[in-house]
């Protein structure tokens, strides 16, 4: 299902009310949510917003339980850190119990044993994974062409990007596939092209990691969505696809 939004902050809100929707029906039936985080800049504005919404409801975070899908290779207090980030945004501000916090020690020398502790903490099926996309089209960090994308039995590996810090931990297909639901996030007019690439007929996930995902919950700005009405198939677009008023 995609979701297009007239702008960023109207994105922001209706993937914040998703989250704790979502998360509240999980904690009804299971008794806990399993959430995993992704950074980068919407995912921080959403964090912000949720937190600031949710922070007086203590019973939910309580029931919450927080992973990540990727992770730089950086102490926990860098500036780069995708944890730092969840912490400054979301974690400190809503008092999530230490015990719920369940993030990759992606700061070890040995970048493989901390990819393999963390596949074998990672849940068996995480209740929701939260996703961008890259501008490349990548997604987590899954980077076109990169070996990770080819991965058939560990939930994590080490990887390397493009740009610094090029060393990072990754969540594999594997991993993506088992999650009961993924949203993907996509804001900005620079995210066209690889969205463009995401739902056209033909393409490959090596050259374009986000099509992993392409039958995820995706919500979009107008910005990143384009004219992308014209890359679904029209018998399909009714059901697929939504431009939020």
């Amino acid at each position: 299902m995609i979701s297009i939004f007239k702008s960023g902050p109207e994105l922001g809100r209706a993937a914040a009310e998703f989250i704790f929707v979502y998360g509240k029906l999980c904690i009804k039936h299971n008794a806990r949510f399993e959430l995993v985080l992704s950074g980068g800049k919407t995912p921080a504005e959403i964090y912000s917003l949720l937190a600031r919404n949710t922070k007086s409801n203590a019973d939910f975070w309580h029931s919450t339980q927080l992973w990540w899908g990727d992770e730089r290779c950086v102490a926990p207090d860098d500036a780069m850190s995708n944890y730092r980030m969840a912490r400054e945004n979301l974690i400190d501000i809503v008092n999530l119990p230490d015990e719920n916090i369940h993030r990759i020690q992606a700061e070890m020398e040995n970048r493989r044993q901390a990819a393999g502790l963390y596949s074998d903490a990672f849940p068996a099926g995480p209740d929701l994974i939260l996703l961008g996309i890259g501008a490349d089209g990548h997604t987590a960090s899954l980077f076109p062409g990169a070996a990770a994308l080819d991965e058939k039995q560990h939930l994590f590996v080490p990887s390397q990007a493009p740009s610094e810090p090029v060393n990072r931990i990754t969540i594999t297909p594997v991993a993506l596939a088992t999650a009961r639901k993924r949203l993907v996030l996509a804001a900005g007019e620079n995210k066209r092209p690889a969205i463009e690439k995401v739902f056209h007929r033909e393409g490959d996930f090596h050259d374009t990691p986000a099509r992993l995902v392409r039958e995820a919950t995706w919500f979009m700005d107008g910005e990143a969505a384009g004219d992308i009405e014209r890359l679904i198939d029209q018998n399909e677009s009714t059901n697929l696809l939504e431009r939020v008023k």
